[in-house]
């Protein structure tokens, strides 16, 4: 029964190579494919919407997906081994769950499984084209194939900070281009300027109770002033902090 059926499918396959063109056929193949190997109630799929995924404005973070033996509310019954392969560039590196180019793992039949897939590529491409290639072994094969673009804003993934001086005050504006909240420390000399203490949190004073180190939180994707009066006639710019990243508090 079972050769009888893929006969019929390579026939269908070979109609459509003659009368639709290799590229339509192949797409309509896999769909025939898919239709066989769920009346067998095997069910592998991704949650990637379509077979390119384009991240415009991408920092560096790893980029995760799901695979699971799901579809349509029903689940495969054996348990279904897979693999995940990543098709890189040379000079890149791709990571998946902390593994190199090759990841190997097993959903549990008999109840709905979904494991969560991580990309981590490491890159100093400003773009960057990457092949994810998900495919069960067992017990029936299928292949997913998905192209990952990765576009990154060279500004993404960082922070940047200026001093604008007025007349009687001058302002720190700390930029956050993080994805994410970070938390930031800073430290100067608090001989040249005082820091207005609203809104920070003091690390340290001198001997006087100046204030000479600070913390602040930025959002994501944002920027904080922090106000300081200057202690004489002298005009600074932003070369007299130092700033770096810190914990945020919880």
């Amino acid at each position: 029964m079972r050769k009888k059926i893929i006969i019929i499918v390579s026939i269908v396959i070979l109609i459509l190579l003659i009368g639709y063109g290799f590229t339509k056929a192949l797409f309509t193949s896999n769909s025939i494919r898919d239709y066989y190997l769920n009346s067998k109630g095997f069910y592998f799929e991704t949650d990637y919407d379509t077979s390119t995924n384009v991240y415009n404005f991408w920092d560096g973070s790893m980029i995760e997906y799901n695979v699971s033996n799901i579809k349509d509310d029903k689940y495969t019954i054996d348990d279904i081994n897979y693999e995940v392969r990543c098709i890189v560039p040379n000079g890149v590196v791709c990571k998946i769950n902390n593994k190199t180019t090759k990841y190997e793992s097993t959903l549990k039949g008999g109840k709905e499984s979904t494991e969560k897939i991580y990309l981590d590529v490491e890159t100093n491409n400003k773009d960057v084209e990457v092949q994810v290639v998900t495919k069960s072994l067992s017990p029936y094969t299928k292949t997913i194939r998905n192209t990952v673009l990765l576009h990154k804003d060279e500004t993404i993934g960082n922070f940047d900070y200026e001093l604008v001086n007025y007349s009687n005050y001058s302002l720190l504006n700390i930029s956050n281009y993080y994805n994410q909240n970070k938390c930031f420390n800073v430290k100067w000399n608090e001989k040249n300027l005082l820091v207005s203490v609203e809104d920070v949190t003091v690390v340290a004073s001198d001997s006087k109770g100046y204030v000479n180190e600070f913390t602040k939180d930025v959002p994501k994707n944002d920027t904080v002033s922090i106000k300081f009066y200057n202690q004489g006639n002298t005009t600074y710019d932003k070369t007299i902090f130092q700033i770096s990243e810190c914990s945020l508090e919880s």
